[in-house]
């Protein structure tokens, strides 16, 4: 006489563990990867960003306006902030983005409750910082180094820099990623600079021998760091 034939009902013990076993080691393979993936997207995002800026600055100045230093106000084109940076292209390039200034991966952004969708309000022909960029600029930190005052001759140059991942010190490298004012987006790995004509650059240091990412503008002469770059009378727009 045959035996019922029985119905096999769930794995046993052995079978569990090895499934969970194979599925650690392809998650130890994979997830790596997918990490290294998402990380390159954030910053091809971020390079994407920088250089929609770069590319209103040099819409905007043409080859004779510059950003001058001075306190930023509804109609002027002076500042020494970052959100008075923004608000000239804002209103002036019609750059009223506020998401271009802030990148998903930097640490000094995520104590902020909204990425704002714009910079300035405007009422008839005043023009104000919105309230939702004033609240952002409040809780963390913008992502672009930029300066002031910028020469005239900016728009169009392809060595001398328009803005950078905030953090780059003068000695030509970024310091490990962090939540203050001097810290970096990216950490030790580099960062974007943006030039004059609108290009951007991904720069592990900017140290290297005969790199010429900065160029002194005494001489051309290749130099690590962006002051010899920039206007002598250039200084960096606070973080606010």
């Amino acid at each position: 006489m045959n035996s019922p034939i029985r119905n096999r009902k769930g794995f046993t013990l052995i079978e569990l563990l090895t499934v969970i076993a194979i599925i650690g080691i392809l998650a130890a393979v994979l997830f790596p990867g997918i990490q290294g993936v998402m990380r390159s997207a954030k910053k091809n995002s971020a390079l994407n960003k920088v250089r929609s800026i770069g590319q209103a600055y040099v819409n905007w100045a043409g080859g004779t306006r510059n950003i001058g230093t001075g306190a930023w106000s509804s109609g002027k084109t002076t500042t020494t902030s970052t959100s008075g940076y923004a608000a000239i292209l804002a209103d002036g390039a019609s750059l009223d983005s506020g998401e271009l200034w802030f990148v998903d991966a930097d640490l000094a952004a995520e104590a902020i409750t909204v990425i704002p969708k714009t910079v300035i309000t405007k009422t008839g022909t005043t023009v104000a910082l919105s309230a939702s960029w004033t609240t952002a600029i409040g809780q963390g930190k913008p992502a672009w180094n930029t300066y002031t005052p910028t020469s005239r001759t900016l728009a169009g140059s392809t060595n001398t820099p328009f803005a950078w991942s905030r953090g780059l010190t003068t000695a030509g490298a970024w310091p490990a990623a962090g939540a203050g004012d001097t810290d970096s987006i990216w950490g030790i790995e580099g960062g974007h600079i943006c030039y004059g004509d609108g290009h951007v650059a991904w720069v592990k240091d900017t140290t290297t021998a005969g790199s010429d990412y900065f160029q002194k503008t005494t001489d051309g002469s290749a130099s690590a760091s962006y002051a010899d770059a920039i206007p002598a009378t250039a200084a960096l727009c606070t973080l606010n």
